[in-house]
């Protein structure tokens, strides 16, 4: 088994070796895209990589589901089925949960980046709307509608200003709430996984008491002394 484990890391390393080279080697071509990415805006640059990382992403979680079903397939072939078979799915959550961080820290920057996009478009439209007031031609004074058309005016750049200031505040609140949301959603995940990991050990203590209670019933068959009982593993509280 533990053959097993090594021979399993080191194709995940191998491949992951694979699809960075391959990604290193796109983004070295000197012709014809490197002139196209000299004109491409810090945002579309940001955007490309980020669809890249996704790219490699997928690939990598279909060669992990393709080696889960070759490395079962050799568990089925050995005596401890189940022992095999955990540990190859321990090694394939791990590995998943690698590639799960990577999709938060895209969809993560994803978000912060459209965040600053409107609050930056806000501020755009804030600076216009204060340079035509400054440039506008200002009515002659002490003339009653005159007075009137300015503080109308004002009105109406303070109720302006005020509206940027919530729609600044909505994006920044659907950024965070989104946030909380895919939290949320990793959370069952996460506690399954536990699950998971509690009931084998379970399992793996109730085959070794099943183990010890054969030895020692073959032995007293043969007139040999029981071997000591084993110390007791240490309480592990199931994942809620």
């Amino acid at each position: 088994m533990q053959m097993s484990h090594v021979r399993f890391a080191l194709v995940l390393a191998l491949t992951g070796a694979c699809f960075l080279a391959g990604a290193q080697a796109a983004a070295s071509e000197p012709a014809g895209d490197g002139a196209v990415a000299q004109t491409r805006s810090p945002f579309e640059s940001a955007q490309a990589s980020r669809r890249l990382e996704r790219e490699r992403i997928q690939k990598e979680r279909h060669a992990l589901g393709e080696r889960k079903i070759k490395e079962e397939a050799v568990c089925y072939q050995r005596f401890a089925v189940e022992d095999c078979l955990r540990e190859v799915r321990a090694q394939v959550r791990d590995a998943e949960e690698v590639l799960r961080k990577r999709e938060v820290a895209l969809n993560d920057a994803d978000r912060k980046e459209k965040a600053d996009l409107r609050v930056r478009a806000i501020e755009q439209k804030q600076s216009e709307q204060r340079q035509k007031i400054e440039s506008g031609e200002r009515p002659a004074p002490m003339r009653g509608a005159s007075r009137g058309g300015d503080q109308a005016h004002g009105q109406a750049q303070r109720e302006e200003e005020a509206r940027i200031r919530a729609a600044q505040q909505r994006s920044h609140e659907e950024v965070h709430r989104a946030s909380r949301a895919e939290r949320a959603a990793a959370q069952p995940a996460r506690s399954s996984e536990a699950r998971e990991r509690y009931e084998a050990k379970q399992q793996a203590a109730r085959e070794r008491k099943e183990n010890r209670e054969r030895a020692n019933a073959e032995a007293a068959a043969s007139g040999r002394k029981p071997a000591a009982p084993l110390p007791p593993p240490p309480a592990v509280a199931p994942a809620p």
